[in-house]
């Protein structure tokens, strides 16, 4: 390229670029807006956006917690149980998970090592993935190599078994991202 030399493009599996909002005072703007009552902003977030993210939420919660009288939920699990990898087990532990539970043997991504039993929890827990995104946040599935060129057929059937839908019902990232638009030869005689 031509701000570095010798750039390995075949090694790049994905590139991504970003825009934030650039507030002309370099100052964040936190706080409900005084023109949409309800509506809270935390917009001109620059750096040290990273670092000042947990004290952001903190002060916004405590807005949002004296405009709308908000109270504790004492029965509320900060943490959850995360999704099992296979790949942390010894074998002997392995070989009787997958006795249990075949689906955990079956490889679904060939890139990430990721099995339909790590996808299949991943669709069931709270909050259970809805999307190919979905699953890949969970579980790496379609973050390797080939980009989910391999594993999206097989990860979408999944996701239209496990969720009782049709699998052009599947979506990319939720919305209006479906993948599949028909099925071949729908409507031809």
């Amino acid at each position: 390229g031509a701000t570095m030399q010798n750039l390995p493009i075949r090694q790049v599996i994905t590139s991504f670029a970003g825009l934030r909002a650039h507030e002309d005072g370099h100052e964040f703007i936190l706080g409900e807006c005084p023109d949409a009552p309800g509506f809270f902003d935390c917009a001109g977030i620059e750096s040290p956006g990273l670092s000042s993210a947990p004290a952001i939420g903190e002060y916004t919660a405590q807005l949002l917690q004296e405009k709308l009288s908000l109270a504790e939920n004492t029965d509320f699990v900060g943490t959850r149980t995360g999704i099992l990898d296979p790949k942390t087990l010894s074998r002997e532990d392995y070989n009787a998970l997958i006795a249990r539970d075949p689906a955990y043997g079956r490889i679904i991504c060939r890139c990430e090592q990721v099995t339909e039993g790590e996808i299949v929890d991943a669709i069931h827990r709270v909050p259970g993935a809805r999307s190919l995104d979905g699953v890949k946040r969970r579980t790496r599935a379609g973050m390797g190599r080939c980009q989910a060129g391999f594993c999206s057929p097989r990860v979408m059937a999944i996701l239209a078994r496990e969720l009782g839908v049709d699998e052009a019902e599947i979506t990319k990232s939720g919305g209006h991202s479906q993948l599949l638009t028909g099925y071949p030869k729908e409507g031809t005689k």
